[in-house]
């Protein structure tokens, strides 16, 4: 358990000098029942004696023989150096454990209760969703994070809480810091071919925020979907939450197959795409399917979220231009992300609105949390501005070009036999399908028990595939290390496969 400061307030104590019951006493026992009902619990540190004397109008031996009291039997335990405690081990009989009890039963606040939740939360409790990303070798979109960075990053936020007006620590704007919306939509312009000015820049806290500030402004509750399957699955958590009906629409070697969209469900009010590099595909929509879908948009007054996640990092080539350049009608909304580029946990992106829907972005936003931290939005823009943004694209460009190749040559030399690894040149993953029949969900969970982080295809599908994959990230592991840890997982991949051929 961490440290807790030793000054901290435990809360209210209420003692009545007017009865005729000691002081010490009084506090011993309002400490006993906060154990007791699990108001401060096994392992926290209490504040000491002189603080807490302090904060209660006591004399210093009145909480001294409290604590005594409470240590002598058992609630609290003192260690020189480290303070006092709550004891981590308390008897049952006072904590309302038993070893009878059932686990299913209960968690750490007592026994399970029979709530009801709603059918939109249910329906998001089934999406699978990330947690605190733990690098692992293969761990997928998980960038290098090399020591200039580092450096860089540490001065200017230096220079940047010294030059903090008063007025800087007030609310942010919910559209974000207008010097770095500027910079976003210049390098947006001249990078990708985004037809935007600084206005239509809405900084959010990352991609999932600006896809689900979308959701809540064009869908209604039950409106229809188009979505790539396999595809992200933060995407599905947002059209979920409004909630909005998901049609799954497969992918091919050109990106979404529209012909199979409009068969399905023509009216739908949305198109969600990645159409650069398509998660977690690598495919790249081609200019006839992009002028469909823009048709389309246009056509049936529907809208069209671009998801161009990592767009920067293409290897055969320059970077392709985003397809709400082609956009004549204004049906496109354009999402981005720092998340890949520079870390996750920064929690900076965007999102490039059409003019008329800025207004009741901003509203939603507002009323949703007020805006993102202003300080790192300041950073971000001095990084940009002062050109480290597009250094270290370069750089990282070049190495995960590096990474990705030997990563294919290991993969293609000790396991080009019995997998088949999906061409793609762009993105932070490799996909490697497998052969039907091949389990790809216990796959990648045993390869998780080895300490490997490979996720499964089918974990990204909504309808079931025919072939099953695995996706190999390359960008955190070094070139000499590709080898070695291939040849560590090929037994597992292996031993999978040579059981279905048994079947």
């Amino acid at each position: 358990m961490p440290r807790i400061a030793p000054d901290v307030s435990i809360g209210t104590i209420n003692l009545d000098r007017s009865i005729p019951i000691p002081l010490h006493r009084q506090l011993y026992r309002s400490l006993r029942e906060k154990i007791l009902t699990k108001l401060l619990l096994p392992g926290e540190r209490l504040p000491s004696s002189r603080i807490l004397a302090e904060e209660m109008h006591l004399g210093r031996n009145t909480v001294v023989n409290a604590y005594n009291q409470l240590i002598a039997e058992g609630f609290l335990e003192s260690v020189v150096g480290s303070g006092t405690r709550v004891s981590t081990s308390l008897p049952e009989e006072l904590t309302g454990k038993s070893s009878t009890d059932d686990e299913g039963e209960h968690t750490a606040f007592g026994k399970k209760r029979d709530i009801r939740i709603s059918e939109r939360g249910i329906s998001l409790i089934d999406v699978p969703y990330l947690e605190e990303t733990r690098l692992k070798p293969f761990t997928p979109a998980f960038p290098f994070i090399d020591e200039r960075f580092v450096t860089i990053w540490g001065t200017l936020m230096a220079k940047a809480w010294k030059k903090m007006s008063r007025n800087q620590f007030g609310y942010p704007s919910a559209l974000g810091y207008y010097p770095l919306r500027e910079a976003i939509a210049s390098y947006l312009r001249m990078s990708r071919g985004v037809k935007c000015v600084s206005r239509q820049v809405i900084i959010t806290d990352g991609a999932q925020q600006a896809l689900n500030l979308t959701a809540q402004l064009l869908l209604n509750p039950g409106e229809g979907v188009w979505i790539e399957d396999p595809s992200y699955d933060g995407a599905k958590a947002a059209f979920r939450n409004v909630p909005a009906r998901l049609i799954p629409v497969p992918v091919d070697s050109s990106g979404l197959m529209i012909d199979r969209a409009l068969k399905t469900d023509p009216s739908a009010r949305l198109a969600y795409i990645s159409p650069s590099n398509q998660f977690p595909m690598g495919v790249t929509m081609d200019l006839g399917r992009r002028l469909q879908l823009i048709k389309w948009a246009d056509e049936n007054n529907s809208w069209i979220v671009e998801d161009d996640y990592d767009s920067e990092f293409r290897y055969g080539g320059p970077p392709v231009m985003a397809l709400q350049g082609l956009d004549r009608s204004d049906r496109v909304v354009y999402v981005g992300t720092f998340s890949k580029v520079l870390y996750p946990g920064l929690r900076l992106g965007y999102m490039v609105a059409p003019a008329d829907l800025i207004e009741p972005i901003h509203a939603i936003r507002a009323h949703a949390d007020r805006g993102s931290p202003l300080f790192e939005q300041i950073v971000l823009n001095e990084y940009i501005r002062e050109g480290h943004f597009a250094r270290h694209i370069r750089k990282m460009r070049k190495l995960y070009s590096e990474r990705r190749s030997a990563l294919n040559s290991a993969m293609e030399t000790q396991l080009g036999g019995i997998i088949e690894i999906a061409d793609s040149e762009a993105g932070l993953h490799i996909v490697a399908r497998l052969p039907e029949g091949v389990d790809d969900q216990q796959l990648s969970l045993a390869l998780r028990t080895r300490g490997y982080e490979v996720p499964c295809l089918s974990s990204y599908a909504l309808l079931p595939l025919r072939k099953g994959g695995l996706l190999f990230g390359f960008t955190a592991l070094d070139v000499p290390e590709m080898d070695e840890a291939i040849s560590r997982i090929r037994p597992v991949l292996t031993d999978a496969i040579s059981r279905v051929n048994k079947k």
